[in-house]
């Protein structure tokens, strides 16, 4: 995804803190990756 949109990491990292800050994504538990919060899998559906 970083390589299509030819962003750099920093602003990738950027992009992935908002979404969790604004309650879209959350943390894995184990903190290996990312997932979309139930709420919001509906934008998806």
């Amino acid at each position: 995804m970083i390589d299509e949109d030819k962003a750099p990491p920093a602003e990738y990292w950027a992009g992935l803190q908002h979404a969790i800050g604004q309650g879209w994504l959350e943390y894995q538990e184990s903190g290996a990756f990312v997932r979309m919060k139930q709420a919001r899998k509906d934008l998806f559906a």
